[in-house]
């Protein structure tokens, strides 16, 4: 699952559950988990968006031998 949040020109901050996404020049494309597309038109309508994961990270299910995500849980002891 990706994790899209969005925060409009107005403030308002949207978060989308998302099983796919794709970023044009002006649109940025979400098939939601629901199995409903969305499409938001990013000029003068969107500050700024955010995925998580990101869409250049490596997760530990595509890369079974490497480091993947690193952990941010502290075990002291």
């Amino acid at each position: 699952m990706i994790t899209v949040n969005v925060r409009w020109h107005d403030g308002y901050l949207e978060a989308f559950e998302c099983s796919e996404v794709r970023q044009g020049g002006q649109i940025l494309w979400m098939r939601l988990t629901n199995g409903q597309n969305r499409t938001i038109p990013l000029w003068g309508n969107v500050r700024w968006f955010s995925t998580d994961p990101e869409s250049h990270a490596q997760t530990n299910a595509s890369n079974e031998g490497g480091a993947g995500r690193i952990s941010t849980d502290r075990k002291d002891g």
